[in-house]
């Protein structure tokens, strides 16, 4: 093993590992970068949960508390021995190939008030707070998960660390790494939130991209196994902003559930749990329908809700469905008739990853079928009269032509609803192509099968 001449960012490396994982330090030692930045790492001989005898207000598993334990334990002997900083790692931490390189320019980057630097985590509630910016490689967090690297430096730094980590607020079943994100937040809510925060907290700062991650071993803390080294969401992607979302925009009636759902069947991630109107499927995710319900109660034409929280909204629901269509290995996309009203949002939050299905269908068809939905169940909620019919669907048709009017540059595909019910191989065909998905064949004879040429009964 080479060590780089960056050896000094920390005094210490420490290695936690457990007695009886012999076979855990062996790995990791075997698969060390070469060169090496970091101070010659030393084995921490790590507490093990099993034979502990946990306190009676700790839920998190005894695993857990054999992790908080360790991590403790470090921090009390620097502290004892006078060690100023030091950089530790769980036996699971796997790194990057050019690891050094990525150190270096993160290292030289640090601002000088860091006190914590996480090599490798995960971003937490980044949808509604992403990381801030400080420079090219260096990102303020607003909450990390996971301990498996990073580096501590400070005396005081390190105080108020060891302080935080032994109040007795802790919340019901958080791990260590759950405690140190609410310090974590708390220079984010002061710097960026302009929030008054009157407890204590240290500079934490992350790299752009993470450069340790999780090797493929069975978790000593949950007991479940991976099939490759894992690296999570990005501070520089933590929003997913290089993955993109589809969304369908249509006044009512305009053919948008139908057009949903074949997206559903070839496979794009269009929410968790889907709900609609139409008998054969609405294709509407029941979280984003209650998002734009909330903020604009049906036959409403404008929201109660300001800019900026509509943007923020939009922004944290998507993110969690880019997060779970990339661990699904697709694309994700969101139907309500409500989002050809919120465009300008939709694009405010998402930026160039925003794609439109563009719905088309005569607007007096539509309209009309909204009227006889209406006339149907009258004293629902999703009934309207005849003038709340009209003023909505022109309403809602406005605001999408004049959103892709506005933004030439945000993808468009259009879909002629009578085009896809008369021809549905050659559409859907055309729409997979603007999806840049592969679905299997049988995904594409769902997707066709779901097209029935009876919904053309008001055009």
């Amino acid at each position: 093993m080479t060590i780089g001449r960056d050896r000094n960012v920390v005094e210490r490396c420490f290695l936690i590992n457990l007695d009886r994982r012999e076979d855990r330090l062996k790995e990791w030692l075997q698969q060390l970068p070469d060169p090496w930045p970091l101070p010659e790492p030393e084995r921490f001989a790590a507490i093990d949960g099993r034979r502990c005898a946990t306190p009676p207000q700790w839920r998190a598993g005894n695993g857990a508390w054999g992790c908080y334990r360790s991590h403790c334990l470090i921090l009390e002997k620097c502290l004892i021995e006078g060690i100023d900083s030091y950089v530790v790692f769980e036996d699971d931490a796997g790194f990057v190939e050019d690891f050094a390189e990525r150190f270096q320019q993160y290292a030289d980057e640090l601002p000088a008030d860091w006190g914590l630097a996480y090599l490798g985590g995960q971003h937490l509630f980044a949808g509604k707070h992403p990381p801030q910016r400080v420079s090219e490689h260096v990102y303020r967090p607003y909450n990390v998960n996971r301990t498996h690297a990073f580096m501590v430096r400070g005396r005081e730094n390190m105080k108020a660390l060891y302080r935080h980590l032994h109040w007795n607020d802790w919340q019901q079943r958080h791990h260590i790494d759950h405690h140190l994100g609410r310090l974590t937040q708390r220079r984010y809510q002061a710097l960026v939130q302009g929030k008054n925060i009157d407890k204590e907290s240290i500079a934490v700062y992350t790299p752009d991209r993470w450069m340790v991650g999780q090797l493929p071993t069975k978790s000593n803390i949950c007991g479940r196994k991976w099939e490759q080294t894992r690296f999570f969401n990005d501070a520089k992607n933590a929003d997913h902003s290089d993955s993109p979302f589809f969304a369908v925009l249509g006044p009512h009636r305009s053919g948008t559930s139908c057009v949903a759902m074949v997206m559903h069947h070839l496979g794009v991630h269009m929410g968790n749990q889907l709900s609609g109107y139409e008998a054969t499927g609405g294709g509407e995710a029941v979280g984003l329908a209650q998002l734009c319900e909330n903020a604009m109660r049906f036959p409403a034409v404008d929201p109660v809700w300001p800019d900026h929280q509509l943007t923020q909204k939009f922004k944290s629901w998507i993110v969690q469905r880019k997060a779970e269509a990339n661990r699904d290995k697709t694309v994700a996309g969101g139907k309500y008739p409500h989002l050809c009203r919120f465009a300008e949002h939709l694009h405010a939050a998402l930026g160039d990853s925003l794609r439109i299905i563009s719905v088309e269908r005569d607007i007096e068809a539509s309209i009309n079928s909204l009227k006889s939905r209406s006339e149907k169940h009258r004293g629902q909620w999703f009934a309207a009269t005849d003038d709340q019919c009209e003023r909505l669907q022109r309403s809602l048709l406005d605001y999408r032509d004049r959103f892709i009017a506005d933004h030439p540059d945000v993808p468009v595909f259009r879909i002629e609803f009578a085009e896809l019910v008369t021809y549905p191989e050659e559409v859907i065909k055309n729409l997979i192509e603007f999806l840049a998905i592969e679905p299997s064949e049988e995904e594409i004879a769902s997707a066709i099968n779901h097209v029935n040429p009876d919904l053309r009964k008001h055009g």
